[in-house]
């Protein structure tokens, strides 16, 4: 039996949107040519954006690889901060800290723990539809208790 898992809690809900935003801004600056300050060319931040948009979709849906790549690159990332920070300025590597911080914070509430510990969905709902509301959780009904019989109890 497949459980159904509703609306996801709101820091999921939040870390998904952040990095929506995140994704699309990225594969605009990558497809117009726009360094965005980084150091990588112009044309990697297309596949980063789209990593972007994958691990939204992925925490959004529940999926605990998307959990744990997404805590991996956010490790990467506050390393990569701090060694801009020790080679530049502390105020340049200061945005650069802040998102893998905020993001790491967001899946890592108790609410979105226990998001990414549900099963996962059946195929046909495997997106979400808004238009639906909140999806009700099957259940399924308590086994049964033999109930012992009393000296007392009639037969």
């Amino acid at each position: 039996m497949v459980m159904r898992r509703g609306l996801p809690p709101a820091a999921v809900l939040a870390a998904s949107v952040l990095l929506c935003a995140g994704g699309v801004l990225t594969l605009g600056y990558g497809l117009s040519g726009d360094r965005m300050g980084s150091l990588l060319p112009p044309w990697s931040l297309v596949p980063y954006g789209a990593l972007y948009l994958l691990l939204a979709w992925a925490v959004l849906r529940g999926h605990g690889w998307g959990r744990v790549l997404l805590l991996v690159l956010c490790g990467v990332g506050a390393a990569l901060a701090m060694v801009r920070m020790a080679q530049e300025t502390v105020l340049a590597g200061m945005p650069s800290l802040g998102w893998p911080l905020i993001y790491a914070a967001l899946v890592s509430t108790p609410s979105a723990r226990a998001w990414f510990r549900r099963p996962p969905e059946s195929a046909e709902d495997a997106f979400f539809d808004p238009m639906r509301g909140p999806r009700e959780e099957t259940t399924t009904d308590p086994p049964r208790v033999r109930r012992e019989r009393a000296a007392d109890d009639p037969e």
